[in-house]
């Protein structure tokens, strides 16, 4: 494929739902990968007016560097930085009825991405892509859903008062700092 053709299938199957997608990266990465030898041209096209356009293949490297990233990547988990967790980390600093409110808003904002995506992929499936082709999009779903229960669940027991709730500087945090050796703070 050429970069072009590249990024319109990805944003055709949403991989750019999993992935920061933009043109100018996608044509630096492709410089790159052909630079280290990963991807090599294999023919040039012109189709009237348009500018012309080199496709790739991948080479034996390439191939090579691809399967032990995928492994990576499947096999160790990473850190990761969600900003939600972020927000968890400090919700203490608003009032119950304040944070409450947030994750319910959340939990409907989550069941509108999730029907999102199970709209695209009854869509996709619809148009004979195999579930393998979508397995990302059937696990962004049950990682929505997992957060979803687990918010309203979370919500549920702020409305109800069953966490404990000290809003601001007194939340109980104090606890969690580190000692600095003895008669420090």
């Amino acid at each position: 494929m050429h970069p072009y053709e590249m990024a319109s299938t990805m944003r055709l199957r949403h991989h750019d739902e999993f992935i920061r997608l933009n043109f100018g990266t996608l044509y630096h990465t492709v410089d790159v990968l052909e630079r280290n030898g990963w991807i090599a041209s294999v023919e040039r096209e012109k189709e009237g007016r348009r500018p012309e356009r080199t496709i790739y293949k991948l080479t034996d490297s390439g191939r090579q560097v691809l399967n032990r990233t995928l492994g990576d990547l499947l096999r160790k988990p990473m850190r990761e930085y969600p900003h939600f967790v972020a927000g968890l980390m400090f919700m203490h600093h608003l009032s119950a009825a304040e944070a409450a409110g947030h994750l319910k808003e959340r939990a409907s904002l989550l069941d509108a991405q999730i029907a999102k995506f199970n709209h695209v992929l009854a869509e996709l499936r619809s148009q004979g892509v195999t579930r393998l082709a979508l397995i990302e999009i059937e696990h962004k779903i049950a990682m929505l859903d997992a957060e979803r229960k687990w918010v309203r669940k979370l919500e549920r027991e702020i409305t109800d008062g069953k966490l404990e709730w000290a809003a601001g500087i007194d939340s109980g945090h104090g606890k969690l700092r580190r000692s600095h050796g003895p008669g420090t703070h």
